[in-house]
C-alpha cells in the first residue's frame, strides 16, 4: 500500500476571533473575507513561525494610496494622486522586544523590506511605520520566530546579485562571454532549427502595420468596455504577430551572428517602437510588448547599433519602463494577484531593467524593485503551490515562472528553483490536469483547456530538469511519446515559449518514480482546490473529480463556484461547470460563467455567491490515501449581495447588474458544508451537504453538462437519478434529500452567449453552443440535507442503482453507507468498505478515518493565508 498523503500547514491568523476559533472542532468564521484585494495585515503575522525561507517584512499601504486594482483594459487607472516618489516607510527589527539593543532600522520607499542577510534563528520583534513630514507613525509590534532548517530558501541580496552582472552586452538572453560556446552547443538541439526556420520565413514576409488593425466592428458595440476590449484584442492580433516575427530574428541573430537577421530585426524594432502612440492600440500587454522588443534589441544588437539607434531605444525604454514602474510602485506589492503583471509585464520590466542597467539611471530603481518584489511576493503568492485563477490562465505565467528565476540563478549561482513552492506547483500542474485530460474546470476560460497544451508540457519539462522532479519528467515523456514535437507548438508563444530555455539548459530529464507512484488525490488548502484520480497509467480508464472551495472567492479570473465539483472519465468532462468566457466582464460571462448558477453547487432561493473576495469558501479538513479520500468544503460565508467596490465598479462599466433578478440578494445562509468521500479507486464518490439558513428557504441543487444532454430518472421515489455521458464514460448521480424535490432541466442559458469579440482573422464570429442545466429544488426549509452517490465509469459498463437495505443503509459497489438525511438531529454519516479495512465517520465535531488499524481524527484547521 502506498503511503497515506497528509498535508499540513502552520496555522496563522490575523484576527483574534480566528485564533480563538481554531481551538474549536468546528470553526465558524465571521470575517467578511479571508483574502483582501490589497494587503490588510502585516506579514509575517504576529506570533508567526517561519522555517522554510528567509523572512521578508511586508505591510499595508497608507489608506490614501490603497487603490485596489488595475481597471479593465483600455480604462484609465483611477489611482489617487499621491506623489509616490516621496513616500517613505520606516522599519525596525530586533531580538529585543523594547527595541533598546541590537536594532536594525531602515527607511524604505516600498511597503516591504528584504533583509540583506537572513535573520538568525530565534525570536524577533519588528515594527513598520509611515513617515509623514519627518514624523513616524509606528504600527504595533509584531513577533516572529525564525527556525533553522536545512535547505531553507535564502536567496542572495540584490547587492550580491549585481556584483555578478556583466558590464557588457548581451547580458540577458545570453552572456557575452558565453556566446560562442552557446552557439556551438545549440547546434545539436532541435529548437535552434525551429527558430531559424521561423526567422528565414520572416525575412520573406512583409511587416504589418498598426494601420492594419481591424476597427470595422466598433460601430456595432454598445459601451466603452466592449470597444476597448475589442480594440485591445484586434491591436494585439497585429502587435503579437509582429512581436513573434521580430523576436525570431533576434533569437536567430543570437544563435548564428548572421547579420541578415540583425539588420532586419533592428529595422523592425525601430518601426514598432512608437506603435503604442496609435489611438487604436490598447492594453498593457501591447505596451509591455513594445518595451520587450526595444530592450531585447538594445541588449542583443548592442554592438551593431549606432549611437542614434541606441539613443532612440533608450528613450523608448525610459518612457515605457517608467510608465510600467509608476503603475507597479506602491500598488503591486500589496495586491492579491494583479493578473497581467505577474503573468508577463513584471517579467518584461525585469529583463528590460537588467538590459539597460548602468546605461539608464532609472534602471537602478527598476532593478531594485523587480528583484526585491520577486523575493517578497513571488513565485506563488501562497504556499501550497496551487493557482487560484485556474488552469487556463495559469499557463500565461509560464515564461515568468521559469525565465525570471532562471536568470537570477544564472547571475547569482544560487538555485532559485529550490523555493519549496515549485514542488507544490508541480503537484498542482499534474493533479489539476493529468496527461491527455481536461483541466479541473476552475477559472475563466477553463472550457478551452481540453488537454495539457504544449506550454504546460514545456513548463513541466523545465521544472523536471531544474528540480529533479521525476513525476513531471514522466508526464513529459508520456506526452512526447505520442507527439514527439508537441512542444514546438509553443514556439514564440508570448506567455509560454520555453524553447530558448531548453537551448540554454543542458540538464537532462531526471529518471525515477513516475506518475503511477503518485497518490490518488491531492489537496491545496490555501488555494482551495482538490482532485482525485483512479488510474494514473491509462487516461482512457481514469475516473477523476475536482473540487473548489477557496479563500480567494471569485475575484480576478476565479469563479463563484465555492463547494462545486466536476467529474471526468477518460480525460473528458461529465458533470462540469458551464457557460462561456467571452470577455472578462461580459454580461453572459458574468451571469452564466462566473456566477454560481453555472456550477455544480447550491443556490439559495435561486440566489448565488458574491462576486469578489467576499464570496469565499475554504477547506477545513481533508485526507488522501489509496483506499479512501475526503475533502470538506465550507461555503457558509459565500452568499449575499455583491459588496466589493472593485466589482461594483466593473459592473457599472460593463452594464452588469447585481440584482435579485440576476441572482444576488440578501444572504440567508448560515451553514453550507459539503463533504466529499472518495471511495477508493472504484470511481464512486459520496457527497453530503449540510445546509442551514436563518429562515425557511428553497435549496437549489445544480448539475451541468457541456458535451451531451443529461438524462433524469425519477422512477424510484427514494432518489433522483441523473446521468451525464461523454464519448466513452458516464457519471451516474443518485440524489437523496430530506424531502421531495422539484426538478427542472434546460438547454438554455440564463442570458444568451453572444460572440461580439472573438472573430477569426477573416472577421467571422463563431457561435457559442448551449449547455445543459439540471436543478433540484427543495420545499422551503430552514435546515436541509442532500446526499449524492456518483458513480463515474466506462459507458459500456452501465452502473447499478444503489441498493437500499431494510435498515435504511445504502449499499453500492462494495461500500455500506449510513447517512442522516433528516432535518432534525446532528448531520452525520458512516461509510465502510466491505472489502478493505477502511471506514470513515462524521458526526459534526470531527471526521474520523480508520484505515488498516490506524485512526486519523480531523477537526477544522485554517490554512495559512497572507494578504
Amino acid at each position: 500500500m502506498k503511503k497515506v498523503l497528509l498535508i499540513s500547514f502552520v496555522i496563522l491568523s490575523a484576527a483574534a476571533q480566528m485564533t480563538y476559533a481554531q481551538k474549536q472542532a468546528v470553526i465558524k468564521l465571521t470575517e467578511t473575507m479571508l483574502m483582501h484585494e490589497m494587503r490588510a495585515t502585516p506579514y509575517p503575522l504576529d506570533k508567526a513561525v517561519v522555517n522554510d525561507r528567509a523572512v521578508s517584512f511586508q505591510w499595508p499601504l497608507r489608506s490614501d494610496m490603497n487603490s485596489q486594482d488595475s481597471p479593465l483594459d483600455g480604462f484609465e487607472h483611477k489611482v489617487k494622486k499621491v506623489d509616490k516618489t516621496k513616500v517613505t516607510y520606516r522599519l525596525r527589527y530586533s531580538q529585543d522586544s523594547g527595541f533598546k539593543s541590537g536594532v536594525t532600522q531602515v527607511d524604505t520607499r516600498w511597503p516591504f523590506y528584504n533583509p540583506e542577510k537572513p535573520l538568525a534563528p530565534g525570536v524577533w520583534y519588528w515594527q513598520f511605520g509611515y513617515v509623514e513630514d519627518g514624523q513616524v507613525v509606528w504600527g504595533s509590534t509584531q513577533q516572529v520566530t525564525v527556525e533553522d532548517r536545512p535547505g531553507k530558501f535564502c536567496p542572495p541580496s540584490l547587492k550580491a546579485l549585481l556584483a555578478k552582472l556583466p558590464a557588457g552586452h548581451p547580458r540577458v538572453w545570453m552572456m557575452k562571454d558565453e556566446w560562442k560556446d552557446f552557439m556551438n552547443r545549440s547546434k545539436e538541439k532541435a529548437e535552434r532549427q525551429w527558430y531559424l526556420e521561423r526567422a528565414d520565413k520572416v525575412l520573406q514576409t512583409p511587416m504589418k502595420s498598426v494601420k492594419d488593425i481591424n476597427t470595422s466592428q466598433v460601430k456595432n458595440l454598445k459601451n466603452e468596455m466592449q470597444i476597448n476590449s475589442y480594440l485591445t484584442r484586434e491591436s494585439r492580433r497585429i502587435i503579437d504577430a509582429e512581436e513573434g516575427n521580430t523576436e525570431a530574428l533576434i533569437r536567430a541573430w543570437l544563435l548564428t551572428q548572421d547579420t541578415k537577421y540583425a539588420d532586419e530585426g533592428i529595422k523592425r524594432v525601430l518601426i514598432m517602437a512608437g506603435w503604442d502612440k496609435d489611438k487604436n492600440v490598447k492594453g498593457d500587454f501591447n505596451a509591455s510588448t513594445l518595451l520587450s522588443l526595444c530592450s531585447m534589441a538594445y541588449d542583443s544588437f548592442y554592438d551593431r547599433l549606432d549611437a542614434s539607434q541606441k539613443k532612440t531605444l533608450l528613450d523608448e525604454i525610459k518612457v515605457k519602463g517608467g510608465e510600467m514602474y509608476d503603475n507597479f510602485n506602491n500598488r503591486l506589492e500589496n495586491h492579491i494577484a494583479d493578473n497581467h503583471v505577474w503573468q508577463m509585464t513584471l517579467r518584461i520590466l525585469t529583463m528590460a531593467a537588467f538590459s539597460v542597467y548602468g546605461d539608464l539611471p532609472e534602471a537602478n530603481t527598476w532593478v531594485d524593485y523587480c528583484y526585491n518584489v520577486w523575493l517578497a511576493r513571488f513565485p506563488g503568492l501562497n504556499k501550497d503551490g496551487g493557482w487560484h485563477n485556474g488552469d487556463s490562465y495559469f499557463t500565461v505565467n509560464t515564461r515568468t515562472l521559469i525565465e525570471v528565476p532562471y536568470y537570477y540563478s544564472k547571475l547569482s549561482g544560487y538555485d532559485f528553483f529550490s523555493d519549496p513552492w515549485y514542488q507544490g506547483n508541480i503537484m498542482y500542474t499534474i493533479f489539476q490536469q493529468p496527461p491527455f485530460s481536461k483541466s479541473g474546470g476552475n477559472g475563466s476560460s477553463h472550457q478551452n483547456v481540453g488537454r495539457p497544451n504544449s506550454i504546460r508540457i514545456g513548463y513541466l519539462d523545465a521544472l523536471a530538469r531544474l528540480t529533479g522532479n521525476t513525476y513531471a519528467a514522466d508526464f513529459v515523456r508520456r506526452t512526447l511519446k505520442v507527439e514527439p514535437e508537441y512542444m514546438k507548438k509553443a514556439l514564440l508563444s508570448k506567455p509560454g515559449d520555453l524553447a530558448w530555455f531548453r537551448l540554454q539548459c543542458d540538464k537532462p530529464l531526471p529518471e525515477g518514480e513516475g506518475l503511477t507512484a503518485l497518490p490518488a488525490g491531492y489537496v491545496f488548502p490555501a488555494t482551495g482546490l482538490a482532485s482525485f484520480q483512479t488510474n494514473w497509467d491509462r487516461v482512457g480508464g481514469n475516473a477523476m473529480w475536482s473540487f473548489r472551495s477557496s479563500p480567494y472567492g471569485s475575484t480576478s479570473h476565479a469563479l463563484a463556484n465555492q463547494n462545486a465539483f466536476n467529474t471526468f472519465y477518460g480525460g473528458k468532462p461529465l458533470f462540469y461547470s458551464s457557460g462561456h468566457h467571452i470577455e472578462f466582464t461580459d454580461v453572459h460571462s458574468m451571469l452564466c460563467h462566473r456566477a454560481t448558477r453555472a456550477h455544480n453547487t447550491i443556490l439559495v432561493n435561486g440566489m448565488g455567491q458574491r462576486i469578489g473576495t467576499e464570496g469565499y469558501g475554504w477547506i477545513p479538513r481533508y485526507y488522501a490515501s489509496e483506499k479512501i479520500g475526503y475533502v470538506l468544503g465550507d461555503a457558509s460565508n459565500a452568499y449575499g449581495k455583491v459588496i466589493s467596490p472593485l466589482w461594483l465598479t466593473r459592473g457599472e462599466q460593463s452594464e452588469v447588474h447585481y440584482t435579485p433578478e440576476n441572482g444576488w440578494d440578501e444572504n440567508h445562509v448560515k451553514t453550507f458544508r459539503r463533504h466529499i468521500v472518495n471511495l477508493g479507486k472504484t470511481g464512486l464518490i459520496f457527497v453530503y451537504d449540510e445546509l442551514e439558513a436563518d429562515e425557511p428557504v428553497n435549496w437549489n441543487y445544480l448539475l451541468h453538462t457541456t458535451e451531451n444532454p443529461m438524462t433524469v430518472n425519477k422512477a424510484d421515489n427514494r432518489f433522483v437519478h441523473v446521468q451525464a455521458t461523454n464519448r466513452g464514460g458516464a457519471s451516474d448521480a443518485y440524489l437523496f434529500s430530506s424531502g421531495t424535490l422539484q426538478t427542472d432541466t434546460t438547454s438554455s442559458f440564463f442570458y444568451p452567449a453572444v460572440n461580439w469579440l472573438r472573430a477569426d482573422d477573416k472577421g467571422n464570429f463563431k457561435k457559442y453552443p448551449n449547455h445543459w442545466h439540471f436543478t433540484a429544488t427543495s420545499e422551503k426549509a430552514q435546515v436541509y440535507r442532500f446526499a449524492t452517490i456518483i458513480n463515474t465509469h466506462a459507458l459500456k459498463y452501465p452502473a447499478k442503482d444503489p441498493e437500499i437495505l431494510s435498515d435504511g443503509r445504502i449499499k453500492v459497489g462494495g461500500w455500506l453507507i449510513s447517512v442522516n438525511l433528516k432535518s432534525n438531529g446532528a448531520p452525520s454519516f458512516f461509510i465502510r468498505s466491505t472489502k478493505e479495512k477502511v471506514n470513515i465517520t462524521y458526526k459534526g465535531e470531527a471526521t474520523i478515518v480508520n484505515e488498516d488499524g490506524y485512526e486519523t481524527v480531523m477537526r477544522d484547521t485554517l490554512p495559512e493565508l497572507e494578504i
